[in-house]
């Protein structure tokens, strides 16, 4: 049996990326301010070119950028709908932090704006990744040394978590959307119908997103 073809998004950060696995294997990476949607959906078209069949569609749901998380959500969404497949939804922070984990803990650090954390803390392997929003300091705190920072967090606090007695991870900001595609080949049963995906903020709450 051929292993499924997943296609994974990736919007919760400026460096927004996508992937396909499958039959063939493509990535696709860019740095974007503004303009993501334009970016993105010729990328994917790029993507699935001869691609005639898509058994799911998995993208990061937040937290993260409000505005890029709604572009990459929807655009999935679209995709999911086009080729009649299921959605997998993920975490931003469980994105980042799984290909970590496994050793010691992982804490995953993106940039929530105005003085402000989203962190994740991994523990071990196949523990819940814990999520909050909080200052930089207090979201370091989380963890005990030793451990792993990744994130785009994990570089602009990079002094902080050195001085907490973490390192910093090889290539903190890099995206998480080859990784995604991969796991989710294994998790095809955690697929849901493209109307029951939603919104993952932190904060201020969950937001529904329609479909169409």
């Amino acid at each position: 049996m051929s292993a499924p073809t997943i296609l994974a998004i990736d919007t919760a950060t400026p460096l927004i990326g996508a992937a396909l696995v499958g039959p063939v294997e493509r990535v696709w990476t860019v740095r974007a301010v503004k303009g993501s949607d334009a970016l993105l959906m010729p990328a994917l078209a790029a993507l699935l070119d001869g691609i005639d069949h898509l058994d799911a569609v998995t993208v990061t749901v937040g937290p993260g950028s409000f505005t890029s998380l709604r572009v990459g959500v929807a655009a999935a969404l679209g995709v999911a709908v086009a080729r009649g497949c299921p959605v997998i939804p993920v975490s931003s922070l469980a994105a980042r932090g799984e290909p970590h984990a496994g050793g010691p803990p992982v804490l995953v650090l993106l940039d929530g704006r105005k003085d402000r954390a989203y962190v994740g803390l991994i523990s071990g392997v196949g523990e819940p990744v814990v999520e909050q929003d909080l200052p930089p300091a207090e979201a370091i705190a989380l963890a005990q040394a030793p451990f792993v920072a990744t994130g785009e967090g994990a570089e602009i606090w990079r002094g902080l978590v050195e001085a907490a007695g973490g390192v910093v991870s090889e290539d903190p900001q890099a995206s998480p959307a080859l990784s995604m595609a991969r796991s989710a080949q294994a998790r095809l049963h955690e697929a849901v119908a493209p109307e029951a995906v939603t919104l993952h903020y932190i904060r201020p709450s969950d937001a529904a997103l329609p479909v169409g």
